[in-house]
C-alpha cells in the first residue's frame, strides 16, 4: 500500500482565525462609527489615550482681583489666581467575554449563534458608554431657574450656560464644524413627548440615542430615560471629554490578537475553545467620560403650571435628517 505524506494542518483547512477577523472588524467598526458620530454631536474634538491605571485630573481656578484704581506712587495690592484639583479619574482596562457552543452553531448557524448575539453584545457595551456619559452629566452641582414647561426650562439652562461660558475661550460656537451648536442638552423622552404633541420636530439617532438637532434653536438635545422626568441638563458642546485605554496597540493587542478600528477604544477577538468545543468572543476596553469644567454642567427643572402651552409663541422646529 502506497503511503501518502500529509502535513498537518492540511491545506485549505478552515480555522477559527479565518473567521474571526471578519466578524471582529465588522462589530468594532460599528462601535467606533457610533462613537465618532456621538463625538461630533458632543463636540469632543479629540479622544485622549491613557494607559491602564493612569489618572486624569481636572482643575478649578479661583481669582481674587484687587481694585486696580491705584493712585500714583501708592501700593498696588496683589491679585491672586489659585489652581486646585477638582476631580481625579483613574482609567482601568475592562474585559468582557461571551461563549457560543458548537451545538448552538450547528443548530442555528453561525450567523445567528455568533453574529446576531455579538450584535447584542456590542449594543450592551454601548450602554456602558452611555451610562458613563449620563453619570457625568447628571452629577451637576449648579441649577438654573425652574421653568413651567420643557422649552422654558431649557431656555433657563441655556441662559445660565451663556453666562458661565461668556468668559471662556475655545468652546464651540454655532459655526464650528466640530460641534452641532454651542450647547448640548439631555432630557427625558416623556417630557419631549408632551411637547411633540403640540409641535413638529424630527428626531435622529446616534450610538443608540435619540436626539434633536438645534431643538428650539438652543442646541443638540438628547432624549434618554436616564434623565429623571421633569429635569433637564445642559453644558457646552466641547466641555465633555472622553479618555480611553488603547486596546488595539502594544503587547496587549498582540498577545490576545485584538482587532479594532483606528480609535482603539475597544479591541475584540474570537477564538476556538477546544476544551469544550465552543467559540469565545472577547472584548477589552476602558474609557471615562467627564466634563472639563464640572461646575459648568447645569441642571434645570420643569415645574408645570395650569396654563396651557402656547405653541404660537414657541413655533415649529424643523431639523435636517441624517443617516
Amino acid at each position: 500500500m502506497a503511503s501518502t505524506n500529509v502535513s498537518y494542518p492540511e491545506t485549505n483547512v478552515t480555522k477559527a482565525v479565518d473567521l474571526a477577523p471578519e466578524i471582529t472588524i465588522d462589530y468594532t467598526n460599528r462601535f467606533a462609527a457610533g462613537i465618532k458620530k456621538l463625538q461630533k454631536l458632543l463636540g469632543v474634538t479629540a479622544l485622549m489615550p491613557v494607559s491602564a491605571g493612569g489618572t486624569i485630573k481636572t482643575y478649578k481656578y479661583t481669582t481674587d482681583i484687587e481694585d486696580g484704581n491705584v493712585a500714583e506712587g501708592e501700593y498696588i495690592p496683589l491679585s491672586k489666581v489659585t489652581k486646585a484639583v477638582d476631580q481625579t479619574y483613574t482609567l482601568t482596562l475592562n474585559k468582557w467575554r461571551r461563549n457560543t457552543t458548537a451545538e448552538a452553531i450547528q443548530s442555528k448557524g453561525r450567523a445567528v449563534a455568533i453574529n446576531e448575539t455579538d450584535s447584542k453584545f456590542i449594543a450592551a457595551l454601548q450602554n456602558e458608554v452611555k451610562s458613563d456619559l449620563f453619570a457625568a452629566i447628571t452629577g451637576a452641582t449648579k441649577s438654573a431657574t425652574a421653568g413651567a414647561s420643557l422649552q422654558e426650562a431649557l431656555a433657563n439652562v441655556w441662559g445660565a450656560l451663556t453666562q458661565v461660558f461668556e468668559d471662556y475661550d475655545g468652546f464651540a460656537d454655532p459655526d464650528d464644524d466640530q460641534a452641532d451648536g454651542r450647547f448640548v442638552f439631555f432630557v427625558n423622552p416623556l417630557d419631549v413627548a408632551e411637547y411633540l404633541g403640540k409641535a413638529s420636530v424630527t428626531t435622529q439617532t446616534a450610538f443608540g440615542m435619540s436626539y434633536i438637532k438645534n431643538f428650539l434653536g438652543l442646541g443638540t438635545t438628547f432624549t434618554t430615560a436616564k434623565v429623571t422626568k421633569g429635569t433637564v441638563f445642559g453644558t457646552a458642546a466641547q466641555n465633555i471629554n472622553m479618555a480611553y485605554v488603547p486596546a488595539t496597540s502594544g503587547d496587549l493587542a498582540q498577545t490576545f490578537g485584538l482587532t479594532g478600528d483606528a480609535t482603539g477604544i475597544i479591541g475584540m477577538t474570537h477564538g476556538a475553545v477546544t476544551t469544550n468545543a465552543s467559540i469565545d468572543t472577547l472584548v477589552m476596553g476602558g474609557w471615562k467620560i467627564f466634563p472639563e469644567i464640572t461646575d459648568a454642567v447645569i441642571k434645570g427643572t420643569i415645574t408645570p403650571t395650569s396654563d396651557p402651552l402656547d405653541v404660537s409663541v414657541v413655533g415649529t422646529v424643523t431639523t435636517q435628517a441624517s443617516s
